[in-house]
């Protein structure tokens, strides 16, 4: 890479940070504090951690054990509350921005597509707690093509490091590197079958060897194969619960927009795309490593002659690209569009410099003549929708998120507006600030009810999926769950050991759902309402926000300090606790 070259792409990966941390930062979204409530899904169970619980041994691991530990330290070294989760999350986000503009540069060969490819990643806006999604793939996908240029023993061994981290922020995402790995091992140049066989060999033992200390815990605290029995059905219900879902492309629920009835052929249709944006995404996302191996080995040289082995690093990426579209595409959509987008981005910029090019017979491996001309249509014709797509709904909503970020106003307009979010943060972290204000939301009157109503110390059970409630309450959950869903850990060893924890924790109060869900909970965890029923009484049932039922159970032999008067619920606590 030249000088010119190398301060071109180091100056841009500097303002594609600074304006991407600003964009998402200046307009977090989160309903509670800056995050959403699967956002809190993660990050209390990481605050457990803080109360002195570790994963698997005290508490459910449901196969994230880095993400929990990172949510911990975030706490411990940069502040309790939201503000650093979110500052955190978002830091991680705009660094995979970076790296995905540098991989679509190299990709492409251009540093301007490189920017296109980062455009395609951040316009599909990416969660904050799905980071990891984003950030293993974007560490894994430059070594795995150093690895194919040089298959050296220490490029295998960090291939191996970042599959072990990948495994260990969730573990799908282990699988998935060791896939790309085998990838790459069976396309690498030159190498003899033995070569590869040794390759994987090693590769694997090294995974294993840095993983056997996190078994060896597991072992020690409960067991391997009960760890994976559980992990495996909980991972198979909830993919039940969230299946795929194949959406109509004209089935907008929100009708048909003004811009879709009127203007021309090309506004219409573009409307149309913008309408139904989730669903064209949806299959474009499909549609893009199938393209691409299409046309990756239907070139002479991957359409980049210059790249060495572009092939096999192009295959690697589309492979991977197919299997995070298998997995990660699912109900619902909107929310996972952006899971996969890291090797998606890299295929988009490649694109771009591959299609222009379906039309010079000799970049492509297509007999001469009519038949070159024939797949050459055939690519341009299945190529078009995808790019259409894209366009249309990359475009969509572009100035209004600049603009609400502080982006499209005078310089440093950005960073006041970050200055404010951040005293917004600060001041809805502290519990004491809601007590007055109107614009509440109903489920925050239970956060503020938890943390009245009960000590420090001691441990609440929220049967239902309200992740957000203790997070904010700073009080950690009991009986190893965060809620406790029918069909999930229902097993009669999963529930005794729930019983079992309850017996040794201080749980004065427990939140269960209430009507037909709270029926379906007793007929599902018998052995769990068997211990409730014995040491527990009902003692009040209300709706927060029109959809959380919620039926409140207390101890009996526990005397009431007083009642919480807006909700008349009894109190065992003294008042609001900001620890």
């Amino acid at each position: 890479m030249s000088t010119v070259r190398r301060v071109i792409v180091w100056g841009l990966a500097v303002g594609i940070f600074t304006i991407t941390w600003l964009l998402r930062f200046n307009d977090p979204g989160g309903s509670f504090a800056g995050l959403t409530d699967d956002h809190f899904f993660y990050v209390v169970r990481g605050w457990q951690i803080l109360f002195g619980d570790l994963p698997v041994r005290d508490f459910v691991d449901h196969g994230a054990p880095l993400y929990y530990y990172l949510a911990a330290a975030v706490q411990l070294v940069f502040g309790r509350g939201t503000l650093s989760e979110v500052a955190f999350s978002v830091t991680m986000l705009s660094l995979c921005a970076v790296l995905v503009f540098w991989l679509a540069a190299e990709a492409s060969g251009w540093i301007a597509l490189g920017v296109v490819g980062m455009f395609f990643h951040v316009g599909l806006d990416p969660r904050f707690y799905n980071y990891p999604k984003l950030l293993v793939y974007a560490l894994a996908i430059p070594l795995l093509w150093r690895f194919l240029d040089r298959p050296t023993p220490r490029l295998r061994f960090w291939i191996a490091v970042v599959t072990v981290v990948g495994f260990l922020f969730r573990h799908d995402h282990g699988v998935f590197v060791g896939l790309a790995m085998a990838v790459a091992i069976a396309l690498l140049d030159g190498a003899t079958w033995r070569q590869r066989v040794r390759h994987a060999l090693v590769y694997g033992a090294i995974v294993g060897a840095l993983l056997l200390p996190y078994f060896a815990f597991i072992e020690f605290n409960g067991g391997v194969v009960s760890y994976f029995r559980q992990a495996s059905a909980w991972a198979e219900r909830d993919r039940d619960r969230a299946p795929v879902v194949f959406p109509g492309l004209f089935d907008n629920p929100d009708g048909v927009s003004d811009a879709a009835r009127e203007g021309g052929p090309l506004t219409r249709a573009v409307a149309i795309v913008r309408d139904n944006l989730v669903a064209w995404m949806f299959y474009a996302e499909i549609a893009l490593p199938l393209l691409a191996l299409a046309l990756i080995w239907g070139s002479r040289a991957a359409c980049r002659p210059t790249w060495r082995h572009a092939r096999a690093k192009l295959t690697m990426v589309a492979v991977l690209a197919l299997a995070l579209d298998a997995f990660f595409l699912r109900s619902p959509l909107a929310a996972r569009l952006a899971d996969p987008s890291v090797p998606l981005a890299i295929l988009v910029a490649w694109l771009c410099v591959a299609l222009p090019q379906v039309l010079r017979p000799s970049r492509w491996r297509w007999p001469a003549g009519a038949p070159a001309w024939g797949f050459a249509a055939a690519a341009l014709l299945l190529a078009a929708p995808v790019v259409f797509t894209l366009v249309s709904g990359m475009s969509r909503d572009f100035y209004r998120r600049f603009d609400k970020a502080g982006l499209t106003e005078r310089v440093g307009k950005g960073f006041e507006r970050a200055s404010g979010t951040a005293r917004q943060l600060r001041d809805d972290w502290r519990l004491e600030t809601w007590l007055t204000r109107p614009d509440r939301p109903d489920l925050l009157n239970l956060s503020l009810y938890v943390n009245a109503c009960t000590k420090p110390g001691d441990r609440v059970l929220v049967q239902a999926y309200m992740p957000q409630v203790l997070a904010v309450a700073r009080r950690a959950f009991a009986g190893g769950h965060a809620d406790l869903r029918p069909g999930f850990f229902g097993t009669e060893d999963a529930q005794r050991l729930t019983v079992s924890r309850l017996e040794r924790q201080s749980v004065p109060i427990i939140l269960f759902e209430a009507d037909q869900e709270f029926a379906n909970f007793r007929k599902g965890f018998p052995l769990v309402i068997a211990y409730v029923d014995a040491h527990y009484r009902p003692a009040g049932v209300r709706r927060f926000d029109g959809r959380f039922g919620t039926t409140l159970y207390v101890r009996k032999d526990l005397t009431p300090t007083g009642t919480w008067a807006p909700l008349d619920w009894p109190c065992y606590g003294a008042g609001i606790v900001q620890s």
